[in-house]
């Protein structure tokens, strides 16, 4: 069996041939030709629609591995926090700003400084971005599907295969 483009092409060049106008005899053996290759496409096209769903379950069994990793991270990383979070306030509690173990130096130290907003209203201007515009692409789909004309957008509608 040859590959999917080769045997569309044989096809098209069997229905090509049909459309001629001198096939003379040879119309009855150029209809079983094409019925032959429609046949041997078809095959191809299911083996091909198989490796398809075969290849998007890999991708679900993918998903849900990297689901389960990603919660997996997440409560390593909130481990993490929380005894971060536990060996400060003891060392808080003691008055010990520093440890030195024979891996590992623990210390308290001050952090960069930060903005800390309090009451943004009040805030010049000069310290504000403006930020640009952005296209509620949702809501302009919502508008066309209802029949409404907006300047500058249509409605696309494409075609894609699809595989029950």
């Amino acid at each position: 069996m040859g590959k999917l483009y080769e045997i569309a092409e044989r096809y098209k060049n069997l229905e090509d041939l049909l459309d001629s106008d001198n096939i003379g005899d040879a119309e009855t053996v150029i209809k079983l030709a094409l019925d032959d290759v429609q046949e041997e496409f078809d095959i191809k096209a299911e083996n091909i629609a198989k490796l398809i769903r075969a290849k998007e379950a890999d991708v679900k069994g993918i998903d849900e591995e990297i689901k389960r990793l990603q919660n997996r991270k997440k409560t390593d990383q909130n481990k993490i926090l929380y005894l971060k979070q536990y060996l400060f306030e003891h060392m808080k509690l003691l008055k010990k700003d520093k440890i030195k173990g024979k891996l590992f130096t623990l210390s308290i130290k001050k952090t960069p400084p930060k903005v800390a907003i309090e009451e943004e209203e009040i805030i010049p201007k000069e310290y504000w971005r403006p930020q640009p515009d952005i296209l509620d692409k949702k809501s302009i789909l919502d508008a066309l599907k209802n029949n409404m004309e907006i300047p500058g957008v249509k409605l696309e509608q494409g075609t894609t295969l699809g595989i029950r």
